[in-house]
């Protein structure tokens, strides 16, 4: 079997390419990936031979994101990381077709480049004192208004209870406007606030319910900036603190 030397480049079983940059002994070997990334890898010679190496820049989710070379881990004990968790998450909203069947609001919505590395995503997680709550999740499009692209300007975490208040103003209502269900002859309107139902009253019209609806969600929304306020970014608070139907 031939001898590894300084320079010598192999194929990866990933279809890359890495030069050999320093040979130590047949279990140290510092291969450089030949992409623009550069990154170092060491490595024994059976597995430089076979191909067996795995590059941390190669794009593994969706063919966009990468896990990248860093302190940042994407599980413990085979369970991924809230880390990891929120930022996969991110590009099955942008980039899968299976879920934009579901939620086709997301279609046209991309991260940053930046953010494909999960290493650059995972530092500015853990800088977010309620990113690993529970009770909050990840929001792109509170800060500026219709926004389609998660990045760092334009991302915040946002209670639950926030985000399902908007949401519901998207969701399927039939024939009437939102908020608003048929009674009878009568029309009843109703608000969603954090998983319970809030009755607003009966109402003549379609529209008499839909204006009761409008008014009370409004409160609620800017209720809830109150009472959020010091766990909001202070763009989200403006936002939601000034918020209309």
């Amino acid at each position: 079997m031939n001898r590894i030397n300084f320079g010598d480049v192999f194929e990866t079983n990933e279809g890359g390419l890495v030069s050999v940059v320093e040979y130590q002994s047949w279990d140290k070997i510092k291969v450089r990936h030949n992409d623009e990334h550069g990154h170092i890898s060491t490595v024994r010679s059976d597995q430089l031979r076979d191909g067996r190496i795995k590059n941390p820049y190669k794009p593994s989710v969706y063919e966009t994101g990468f896990i990248g070379s860093g302190v940042h881990m994407v599980s413990r004990k085979s369970i991924h990381s809230p880390a990891y968790h929120t930022w996969r998450g991110m590009f099955v909203r942008c980039y899968s077709e299976k879920f934009h069947k579901k939620q086709p609001t997301y279609l046209g919505c991309r991260v940053e480049e930046k953010w494909h590395n999960f290493q650059v995503f995972a530092e500015w997680f853990f800088s977010n004192k309620n990113s690993q709550n529970s009770d909050f999740a990840l929001d792109k499009d509170l800060r500026i208004g219709g926004n389609k692209i998660y990045s760092q300007e334009t991302c915040s975490f946002v209670p639950q209870e926030i985000n399902s208040l908007l949401t519901n103003r998207l969701a399927k209502r039939g024939i009437y406007p939102q908020g608003v269900s048929a009674d009878g002859k009568r029309f009843t309107a109703q608000l969603q606030v954090d998983g319970k139902t809030i009755f607003l009253g009966n109402y003549a019209t379609p529209a008499d319910a839909h204006l009761i609806y409008k008014e009370a969600k409004q409160k609620n929304v800017r209720r809830m900036a109150e009472k959020w306020s010091e766990h909001l970014h202070p763009e989200v608070y403006q936002y939601l603190s000034t918020w209309k139907f």
